[in-house]
């Protein structure tokens, strides 16, 4: 491996990783598809909204119901695009220089002509009116990103770090005539989610808007003689967020009985009641609507038998 992109690990990005690692772990998965959607429209609202498209969550609703909405084209566009380029994170390697540009080319169908390919044209980064850096000549990109998928390929380095090191360099690349921070930022969620699948449905990208000048100066101040140093403490720290909030969020009581049946599949109405603080009746109610609804099984006798989460 020649090439190592400039970065140097400090205390900080320890304890990020340390922290992160750790909520990784504790994280309760919810299954419910309902959750997904919600999480996954604010992913692309997140993203897109970093670059200017103005749709709301309720637009984007819209568009995945096949709805019409009253919007620039372009911008429709846009939202239909991405909602197809992060379906195929199921289906991308992550350490595929192809599947970048099948990616790509996904998310700017339509909305430029070299989608799929490889700048011909010099680029900068923009935050607002600024340009906060001007990208290698377009003559280089093709080797320079050969060079960055090798590295990524070889690292050893923590999937968490790597991700945020690899998001970097990509923006610095800026490989594309246009797309390159949405694209740069599914990326990063496709490395992360083959590290661990749940960061498929976490809505990164919506804390990132949340901090957009901040994602902008961290690329701005980024590439000296710490390289991409401060850029990495910047994307870990939204992660930290990210999954602090959903961590935190409050969750139905049908969450909760599927988490306790997790727990102990033979656990009892009674049980479950004093649990979650409601009566036995509640319970119940619950329980027979979540079986008609093939989210749950009874297995055995009342006595006897236990719970199985079939959807969940």
């Amino acid at each position: 491996m020649s090439y190592k992109p400039p970065y140097k690990i400090t205390p900080k990005i320890i304890d990020l990783v340390s922290k992160i690692s750790e909520a990784v772990g504790s994280f309760y998965a919810q299954e419910e598809l309902r959750l997904h959607r919600i999480n996954r429209i604010k992913t692309i609202q997140g993203s897109l909204a970093i670059e200017g498209n103005t749709l709301t969550t309720d637009q984007i609703t819209a568009i995945l119901d096949g709805k019409p909405v009253i919007a620039p084209i372009n911008e429709v566009q846009e939202i239909r695009n991405a909602i197809k380029a992060y379906e195929l994170l199921d289906e991308l390697n992550p350490n595929s220089l192809e599947d970048l540009l099948k990616a790509h080319l996904t998310m700017e169908a339509g909305l430029i002509d070299d989608s799929g390919h490889f700048r011909s044209g010099g680029v900068g980064v923009a935050s607002g009116e600024e340009i906060i850096h001007y990208a290698p000549p377009a003559e280089r990109v093709p080797q320079l990103m050969k060079e960055l998928f090798e590295w990524l390929n070889n690292t050893e380095e923590h999937p968490l770090i790597k991700s945020c090191i690899f998001h970097y360099e990509f923006e610095f690349i800026h490989p594309f005539s246009d797309g390159n921070g949405r694209t740069g930022r599914l990326w990063q969620t496709l490395i992360l989610a083959n590290w661990r699948p749940v960061f498929k449905n976490l809505p990164i990208e919506n804390i990132v808007y949340k901090y957009r000048k901040e994602y902008y100066r961290a690329i701005a101040i980024s590439g000296g003689e710490d390289g991409c140093t401060p850029f990495i403490e910047f994307i870990l720290g939204v992660i930290d967020e990210t999954l602090a909030l959903e961590n935190n969020a409050p969750r139905s009581t049908r969450d909760k009985i599927i988490e306790q049946i997790h727990n102990n599949p033979k656990i009892t109405r009674n049980e479950l009641a004093s649990i979650l603080g409601i009566t036995s009746d509640g319970v119940k109610y619950h329980l027979q609507k979540m079986t008609a609804k093939g989210v749950i099984v009874r297995h055995g006798s009342a006595r006897s038998g236990y719970w199985e989460v079939v959807k969940g």
